[in-house]
């Protein structure tokens, strides 16, 4: 265990002695570099740092809750002050307790990269640069490149509570990302690439500028078509977006309020048999991994949907208490300005054995789905959406032509239980993994 803020926490226990219950210090730092090129120059170059501590107290069974980024003797005072003068204004709520040391599971998580460090600045303005120039040479059709960009972020944290808890985290991100526009004939499409790892070397710039570009060029002469149904292959990255939509209908808090599309489903038939969902705080290298949770608790993982039939939900310390369940381990923290809510860590649909091109040749003649309008304005407790929809007709298994101005209506549930074949090309963006997906039809709305 580091001893990172060692002196401000040490002088906050003193403080709090005697004078609550129990109590929860968090003390975070965050280190971040971003840089925008543009026509082969530094378009915009910014560094941040931020660090700070929040103070959680529990006084007979009332909470309150106080944050500074100043870290002077009187600032620490005045935090403390704060925290006890809110938890006198609200209601006591007998659910409210902090959780007690558990042995975190013995992980090699992946999660700190000591080289980047040792990158100078030009070279890291070169990696953006270098996404640039790769985009703008993979077509003579590419006319604009928008936000070219790298960067790159040190994250540590040390929470200690009264129970004995002493956890700390730390980690190193590194994502990058461009968007291209390609014209031809009057026409113009957008292309848009990223990624995304703990360690800078997975992070391929060349790889995202010549990917977005593809895009774009190969959505150039788009069609129409007129209102069919079809099977459907969904593109990897769009599942991982219909994904991250139902992930809050997983949250127990959700699930008590109403506001879940699986409330009262549990141990039922949700999905496809097809369909295993998990949430994976220990995954090696995961955007979201952490050894433990925004209030100190282990990660684990957690099978959400076995086989079709949802299996359980996600815990923090006080829904579990009020489920008569155990923490999953997933109290979710992003800084010391808020106190911790229930969140997913990596979330992901399990992969199965069909390449991409194997899906191609399963769907035969259909539509694949490569981007999405709207997605926001699905509704999170019905699982109903409409979005406008875009990609390419394919025909005989092989990409025919590019389809644009479609329409996809229904319901998530539904098209999770339509699932025909899962795909081996599995991606994450960030948090959330999926594959593509075959489903065995949808109405596609096009232009008649």
């Amino acid at each position: 265990m580091n001893n990172y803020g060692s002196e401000i926490i040490d002088s906050l226990i003193k403080m709090l002695k005697r004078r609550v219950d129990d109590w929860e210090i968090f003390y975070s730092l965050q280190n971040g570099l971003s840089i925008e090129v543009k026509d082969g120059r530094v378009d915009a170059f910014k560094v941040s740092s931020n660090k700070g501590v929040g103070l959680r107290v529990f006084k007979d069974k009332r909470i309150g809750f106080s944050f500074t980024s100043l870290l002077s003797k009187d600032s620490i005072n005045e935090l403390v002050e704060n925290a006890i003068t809110g938890s006198k204004g609200v209601t006591a709520d007998e659910f409210l307790f902090l959780p007690l040391p558990q042995k975190t599971a013995e992980e090699k998580l992946m999660l700190f990269d000591p080289s980047l460090a040792k990158i100078s600045e030009e070279d890291k303005i070169q990696k953006a640069i270098s996404l640039e120039q790769a985009a703008k040479d993979f077509d003579l059709r590419v006319t604009k490149i928008r936000k070219a960009g790298y960067s790159e972020s040190f994250f540590q944290t040390r929470l200690v509570n009264s129970t004995g808890i002493d956890a700390d985290n730390s980690a190193t991100f590194v994502s990058s990302s461009v968007t291209v526009v390609a014209e031809e004939k009057g026409e113009a499409q957008m292309g848009w690439e990223m990624d995304m790892s703990h360690f800078v070397k997975d992070v391929d710039v060349e790889k995202i500028g010549r990917d977005a570009a593809k895009k774009a060029v190969d959505m150039l002469g788009a069609r129409t078509i007129k209102t069919v149904k079809c099977p459907v292959l969904i593109e990897n990255i769009i599942v991982g977006e219909f994904l991250e939509l139902i992930a809050p209908s997983f949250h127990a808090d959700n699930i008590s309020k109403g506001k879940s599309m699986l409330k009262g489903k549990k141990g039922a038939k949700v999905f496809n048999e097809k369909v295993t969902i998990w949430d994976n705080g220990l995954l090696p290298n995961g955007w979201g991994t952490s050894q433990y949770d925004g209030e100190g608790v282990p990660r684990q993982k957690t099978c959400l949907v076995d086989s079709g039939v949802c299996a359980d939900f996600l815990y923090d310390t006080y829904w579990a208490k009020r489920g008569g369940a155990s923490s999953t381990g997933n109290a979710a923290r992003h800084n010391f300005k808020s106190i911790s809510s229930i969140g997913i860590s990596n979330l992901y649909l399990e992969g199965g054995d069909t390449d991409f091109n194997g899906l191609l040749s399963s769907i035969g003649n259909g539509f694949l789905i490569t981007n999405v309008l709207g997605a926001h304005t699905a509704n999170p407790i019905t699982g109903d959406f409409s979005f406008g929809a875009s990609g390419f007709w394919i025909e005989g298994g092989k990409i025919s032509y590019p389809v644009r101005g479609a329409a996809i209506s229904g319901n998530m549930l539904l098209l999770f239980s339509k699932v025909e074949v899962v795909g081996s090309d599995m991606r994450f963006l960030g948090s959330i993994g999926a594959p593509g997906l075959i489903i065995s039809e949808m109405e596609i709305s096009g232009a008649d």
